[in-house]
């Protein structure tokens, strides 16, 4: 009975390792080659605005980190970043916690982790097209196809994208 209680006790005071020991939240640094470029940084917890070089503290998610930076006289650059798992936390949930700590971190985001870096590149536009003329440059990271339509899917879901970017994008990737 002991041996029970001490069971019980030790899942409860240990339940969600991942956000006990790192919390849900992380910053995030972006970079690029052109210096004071307006950032946004989205996925379903919130939005984060930033300029480059320059950071926000992002809630994470298990969901892609999506970031599009702008500025005149260059092409817009978006990428959709994946989240890796945080493999330490969820051994420890599941063992300890029953799984229950592993159910409460992946809702929260506690589970997941984005790089700390994100490196982008805008490119000068050639022409005086200003950047709602479409001059949009996208970054997947999926390996297959599948994968980069479904990234694309939710930039453009998500509003990151334009529908004519979304629509300019797919053709690219499809042909």
């Amino acid at each position: 009975m002991k041996k029970l209680l001490v069971i019980v006790v030790l899942c409860l005071t240990l339940n969600s390792c991942a956000s006990t020991m790192s919390g849900n939240s992380q910053p995030v640094t972006i970079s690029s080659n052109v210096n004071g470029a307006s950032c946004i940084l989205t996925n379903e917890k919130g939005s984060w605005s930033l300029q480059t070089p320059g950071s926000a503290v992002v809630t994470n998610s298990r969901e892609n980190l999506s970031v599009r930076c702008e500025k005149n006289g260059y092409e817009s650059a978006v990428v959709s970043v994946p989240s890796t798992h945080k493999d330490s936390a969820t051994w420890g949930n599941v063992v300890l916690g029953g799984g229950i700590g592993y159910i409460w971190d992946r809702k929260t985001g506690a589970a997941f982790i984005y790089p700390s870096t994100i490196n982008l590149t805008l490119v000068k536009s050639e022409t005086t097209q200003t950047n709602s003329d479409n001059n949009t440059k996208v970054n997947l990271s999926g390996q297959t196809t599948a994968e980069q339509l479904k990234q694309l899917s939710l930039l453009y879901k998500d509003g990151v994208l334009t529908k004519e970017e979304f629509e300019k994008a797919k053709k690219k990737l499809l042909n």
